[in-house]
């Protein structure tokens, strides 16, 4: 199955979303940290965090890049 950049581009916005959710997730688990006090919980969820971040914007300008690939 053969697809167009554009189509690709849309997966990858697509993906977002799922990234979008676990961020969401651990957000709460960070909260819940912070509340308790437990330290190496919040250090934990802030590095998976930065890590989720970091897909979601790569993976954001990814997709902007193969959607306007033919403007």
């Amino acid at each position: 199955m053969n697809k167009t950049l554009k189509e690709l581009g849309e997966e990858y916005l697509k993906e977002v979303d799922i990234i979008n959710e676990k961020i969401e997730t651990y957000r709460k688990r960070l909260k819940k940290a912070m509340r308790e006090h437990n330290c190496d919980e919040i250090f934990i969820v802030r590095k998976l965090l930065k890590v989720f971040y970091k897909q979601k914007f790569e993976m954001m300008d990814s997709a902007r890049k193969l959607i306007n690939y033919y403007s």
